[in-house]
């Protein structure tokens, strides 16, 4: 990245920051005025190109380092810098599109969940559904194609040459809790290399006898807790150039049976208010204000397939139906435990209703009542207008909660700003 660009871009958020407080933003001049959503999607979008700088930045300050030590070929994976696309909304998608089908896909394809049942993998239209479900994501996702980074120079390096670098990034100690020792980061690389040139049967047989070593192991318990080891070697330069000391941040998780799991990891970039939040209070108020705004019509909905004979429907804490849920209950209703769990389904705490007798009993049957289930849910939902409604009230959502969120978003982008114009004193010297 030119230093030019980077000098350029300084001063883009600071422009955001000083025009917020009027609540708009001035387009052609001041002769039109941004919408609340059109403001607040500017600044995410500038949030996204800033973190991407930012890592560039810190990319190309740790090569430097690395190649001033022989280390000419870096490890791609590494060194990849992520750039979100830019959006154009708030919205990352509703609640309602979980089981609100446009009519078309809901008489052809149902909710999908048929295509993911034991008799579905044999049906000889399974294939051609996901096909169509292919199409559907990449038109959603603007028919933008993620390429891999070309490892071939990378993979040219010798095993000893590649631990070497990644001592040199990030230190020893760091190095051997990820990747362990040399000998035995050399012996994963030989193993890696022996698989490839092994035929199915001799896979199949190694299968066989990792199961078996497997099954007679003592479970001992975990250690309810990581450490990340600290950064060292030219990532830590980085860090003391550009942050100063990294943070070891503690984060608890809660895990069944009221047992918490820490994770202690090491911290220098400054974070993004929309996702530090432990709490997660922004989500958790967009949740409840969309809750909040739809309860009515979720009461119109639940009644409208009621009468329709769809008993025991009820509405999850995320505002969706227990679609994956009862449909994976139901193609797999005699399948053995074993079976059961190579099926995702869903979320097992949510009650689903009982499998009724119109559903049949055998898969052709339970293939028909899933797609009259999903031409029904979405018939009533056109009936009371769900999906305009609900669009509405998440959009309407966002807005609030992201504006709540503004300031705080406003003054990370000036650190962040400030953090690039740091890494480019340093490449610069």
């Amino acid at each position: 990245m030119s230093a030019r660009r980077w000098a350029a871009g300084l001063g883009g958020a600071t422009v955001l920051a000083l025009t917020a407080g009027c609540g708009m933003l001035g387009i052609g001049g001041g002769e039109e005025k941004q919408s609340d959503e059109q403001r607040l999607v500017e600044m995410l979008n500038e949030s996204r190109r800033l973190e991407s700088e930012l890592m560039a930045a810190e990319y190309r300050i740790v090569q430097n380092c690395l190649e001033e030590q022989g280390h000419t070929v870096h490890e791609p994976w590494a060194m990849e810098v992520y750039e979100e696309p830019e959006t154009d909304s708030l919205t990352y998608g509703y609640a309602h599109e979980e089981f609100l089908l446009p009519p078309e896909e809901a008489k052809e394809w149902g909710f999908g969940q048929w295509a993911n049942s034991m008799e579905g993998s044999e049906d000889p239209l399974s294939e051609e559904y996901y096909k169509a479900q292919e199409e559907k994501w990449a038109e959603e996702d603007g028919g933008t194609d993620y390429e891999e980074p070309d490892t071939s120079a990378w993979d040219a390096l010798t095993p000893e040459e590649q631990y070497s670098w990644y001592v040199a990034y990030q230190g020893e100690e760091y190095v051997k809790e990820s990747y362990g020792t040399l000998e035995e980061f050399v012996g994963y690389a030989e193993e890696e290399a022996a698989y490839e040139e092994m035929t199915e049967e001799e896979l199949a047989a190694l299968d066989e006898e990792a199961a078996a070593e497997e099954a007679g192991e003592i479970d001992i318990e975990e250690d309810m807790g990581w450490e990340e080891p600290k950064p060292g070697g030219c990532q830590l330069e980085m860090i003391e150039a550009l942050y100063g000391e990294p943070r070891l941040v503690e984060t608890e998780w809660e895990m069944e049976e009221g047992e918490t799991y820490i994770d202690k990891t090491w911290e220098y970039r400054p974070e993004n208010p929309l996702y530090s939040d432990p709490e997660e209070t922004m989500y958790e108020n967009i949740e409840a204000e969309y809750s909040a705004a739809m309860a009515d019509l979720q009461g119109e909905f639940i009644d409208c397939i009621t009468a329709r004979g769809y008993e025991g429907w009820e509405f999850t804490e995320y505002n969706s139906l227990p679609i994956w849920e009862f449909f994976g209950a139901l193609y797999y209703q005699n399948a053995s435990a074993e079976e059961q769990d190579m099926m995702y389904g869903g979320d097992s705490d949510v009650e689903v209703p009982e499998i009724p007798e119109a559903a049949g009993s055998t898969y052709e049957e339970w293939k028909a009542y899933e797609i009259q289930t999903a031409v029904d849910f979405s018939e009533c939902g056109e009936e009371i207008g769900y999906a305009k409604a609900s669009e509405k009230a998440y959009d309407e959502a966002n807005i609030k909660g992201y504006k709540t969120m503004e300031e705080d978003v406003y003054a990370w982008q000036e650190d962040m700003n400030n953090a690039i114009a740091k890494a480019q004193e340093v490449l610069d010297n």
